[in-house]
């Protein structure tokens, strides 16, 4: 009788991101993941034009995040919002209805040039691209880096102010 023992490959803790891509598939993961978890989100970019956020997947997932419980947040920090009605309007218009759990912040114009691309499912995994130009850059499910991470993000959230109002108002 052979007593081979069988060792299970524990997940990668880290890697590469190697273009927008790369980037894009990472985060429609991510959210997948994010839908099935009661977790907190934060997502951060200069204006979000190259997210898939719009996608029907991504907006199922959205969705299904936003029914898990009632304790989640997702926040996020952009130098602006002006893409978002043309290229995200399914996102525009969910968050409409879950304005009360996603909070939108403007960064001030001093942070704005030093954004990055990053999504942290909290707990769970992050994406960092540190060249936006070509998309490269690095995910993680180091809880460490994740806390290192959204440190960085909290201090640039501190100096921001809500933006992007769920309705918009008219007379």
């Amino acid at each position: 009788m052979d007593h081979t023992s069988v060792t299970h490959a524990e997940p990668e803790q880290s890697g590469q991101i190697s273009s927008w891509r790369d980037f894009q598939d990472r985060f429609r993961a991510a959210m997948a993941m994010a839908a099935t978890q009661p977790v907190d989100l934060t997502l951060v970019d200069h204006d979000f034009a190259h997210w898939p956020l719009g996608e029907r997947s991504v907006m199922e997932a959205f969705h299904q995040w936003g029914l898990l419980v009632r304790g989640t947040h997702c926040q996020m920090l952009a130098a602006g919002y002006d893409v978002f009605a043309q290229a995200h309007p399914r996102w525009v218009a969910w968050r409409g209805t879950w304005s009360h759990r996603v909070k939108c912040y403007l960064a001030p114009d001093e942070v704005a040039p030093s954004l990055m691309p990053v999504l942290i499912v909290h707990g769970v995994i992050g994406l960092r691209l540190n060249e936006p130009l070509h998309g490269t850059g690095i995910w993680t499910r180091e809880t460490g880096v994740l806390r290192t991470w959204l440190a960085e993000i909290d201090v640039n959230l501190q100096r921001s102010h809500e933006a992007l109002p769920p309705t918009t108002l008219g007379l």
